[in-house]
């Protein structure tokens, strides 16, 4: 099985749109997680495959535009060629480490690279400074917590994107 290339989500269909009307970011639920009607599009970078693939299909179900590959390289070439609001990163993978993938994104597109949402189930820290120069929303530590809090960080993390 190659890399997981999110097919175009429909925004809304009527059904969930009205189902899901007063439902709030970040609440559990069957439906989007959308702060605007504007689908949000995140990439995700795990050389787990299995992991990224269900965790890029979990976001589509709750209506984000999700893809995912399974290394910085792949990342960096899916960067150049689509615009992403979040990018969730493993920080240990082979070849090229997340951190460094993401030096690069920031050397390479400065104040238009996306927002980052660091995964580890390594020790990981960077200070504030760091976390802000290379726009790391938060590190979060594996497993992810529940997904209400999961969603409620992504949710988080792209507002930070799109006020930025």
């Amino acid at each position: 099985m190659g890399d997981e290339k999110g097919k175009t989500d429909m925004e809304f269909s009527r059904k969930t749109a009205q189902s899901d009307a007063s439902q709030q970011p970040g609440q559990a639920g069957n439906g989007p997680v959308l702060t605007e009607r504007k689908t949000r599009n995140i990439l995700i970078v795990d050389d787990e495959k299995l992991f990224a693939f269900l965790f890029a299909r979990l976001l589509r179900s709750r209506g984000y535009k999700a893809s995912f590959v399974t290394n910085a390289e792949k990342a960096l070439t899916r960067l150049n060629n689509e615009r992403y609001d979040l990018v969730i990163v493993d920080i240990k993978m082979d070849g090229k480490s997340g951190y460094d993938m993401i030096k690069e994104i920031r050397g390479q597109y400065g104040a238009q690279s996306p927002t980052f949402l660091v995964g580890t189930g390594v020790e990981f820290s960077l200070s504030n400074q760091e976390m802000e120069e290379l726009k790391i929303y938060k590190i979060i530590k594996k497993p992810f917590p529940r997904p209400s809090r999961l969603f409620k960080e992504i949710e988080a993390a792209i507002q930070s994107h799109t006020t930025a």
